[in-house]
């Protein structure tokens, strides 16, 4: 029997752009895209969620690829901020959310993300109602590794026949069908088809 629901967060419950942070310091599309690249397409930014480099380090290693003052300077200033725009609730989400709680399920986010995660958390719908988090780079471990999923049941005391996981890369998903749980890839984003999906478990 299901009785947790555990949550991506990236793309399931927040939408993730971080062009627009990029955008808003850069005021042209083509310093933004330069700089976007150089931070959030670099392998340093997937060392961060792993808890393998610091935001300084992502920093540092994007700077020294930035050809100008300018440029470097621009990256600064969207390492500063870019949660306040990169992420905002995804639509339905919200309504899913609270079906969930009103059906008795406990949630549970388990989201491949740095530290940074706990500046942004407010903006995940009815946050103060899950029942815990785990964030990738405090573990040390990224999904799709199958102890990332262990380390979440033995945090929280779970059974993986118990849990129900949503994400939206198939990869994440397989993983945690390893570990014992029930998965469903959200790639698609139709909220309807997870509603069913939801309704039917």
């Amino acid at each position: 029997m299901i009785r947790n629901i555990v949550f991506d967060m990236g793309m399931v419950l927040l939408c993730y752009d971080p062009m627009q942070p990029c955008l808003r310091h850069a005021g042209n599309e083509a310093d933004a895209r330069r700089v976007y690249g150089e931070i959030f397409c670099s392998p340093e930014w997937l060392k961060l969620d792993g808890g393998a480099a610091t935001e300084a380090e992502v920093l540092e290693a994007a700077q020294i690829r930035l050809e100008t003052p300018e440029l470097k300077a621009l990256a600064a200033r969207v390492m500063t901020d870019w949660h306040l725009d990169a992420l905002w609730p995804k639509a339905g989400m919200k309504e899913v959310v609270s079906g969930l709680l009103d059906r008795g399920y406990r949630l549970y986010i388990l989201s491949n993300a740095g530290t940074r995660f706990h500046a942004y958390e407010y903006k995940i719908p009815y946050f103060d109602r899950f029942s815990g988090v785990l964030v990738s780079a405090e573990e040390r471990m990224l999904k799709p590794d199958v102890r990332i999923y262990g380390r979440l049941c033995d945090k929280f005391e779970l059974l993986p026949e118990e849990c129900a996981f949503i994400d939206d890369v198939r990869q994440n998903v397989e993983g945690a069908e390893a570990a014992g749980m029930t998965g469903y890839c959200y790639a698609d984003g139709d909220v309807g088809k997870l509603r069913a999906f939801l309704e039917a478990i």
